[in-house]
């Protein structure tokens, strides 16, 4: 187990770098011009963003799930993708695919 104050250090010195950065983000913005090529590959970083979170989450997790053999979140992510391309709605997919990720490690 992890110190308390190995911890709580760690915390504090993380929340103090992430502020700093987006700090110094807000601090220069009003001194740079951005051109509207730059705006336009800035604004593709979101969808960049999210396959780097759920790729690894999805491939590079050990699951209990024998019968998929471990690819129960694969799975969810399937179920999850069919229906945020029929609905078009980000709550409903969210918990459309933890449900479905529930019911399939679960039941």
């Amino acid at each position: 187990m992890i110190e308390s104050s190995y911890f709580w250090g760690t915390i504090f010195l993380l929340s103090i770098g992430t502020l700093a950065i987006r700090f110094s983000i807000i601090a220069i913005s009003g001194r740079i011009q951005i051109t509207d090529r730059h705006r336009e590959l800035f604004s593709y970083i979101p969808a960049a963003i999210v396959p780097a979170i759920v790729v690894p989450m999805v491939f590079f997790h050990k699951g209990g799930v024998q019968w998929l053999a471990g690819k129960e979140r694969l799975f969810a992510l399937v179920i999850a993708t069919v229906v945020c391309i029929y609905t078009r709605n980000m709550i409903t997919t969210l918990l459309v695919g933890l449900i479905s990720l529930y019911v399939i490690t679960h039941v």
